[in-house]
């Protein structure tokens, strides 16, 4: 039963998120163009850090693979 509460919820909460969008669209669009900038600085720093943290570690894979020195 809370299978079908959850749908009709999203449901009806979809259909009022499209009415107000429509509704409002230049304040939306106004808040959108705002806050669009601040979003690709955050999503390219995040790939930045995540793609800088790959590649540390696979050099530090590299130096764990590699047999240490016998004299």
């Amino acid at each position: 039963m809370s299978s079908v509460i959850g749908i009709v919820a999203g449901a009806v909460v979809t259909i009022l998120g499209v009415l107000l969008i429509i509704c409002w669209w230049p304040m939306f669009a106004a808040v959108f163009k705002g806050i669009f900038p601040i979003l690709l600085i955050l999503i390219g720093l995040g790939v930045l850090i995540y793609y800088i943290s790959e590649i540390k570690s696979k050099l530090d894979l590299k130096k764990e693979d590699t047999p240490p020195e016998t004299k």
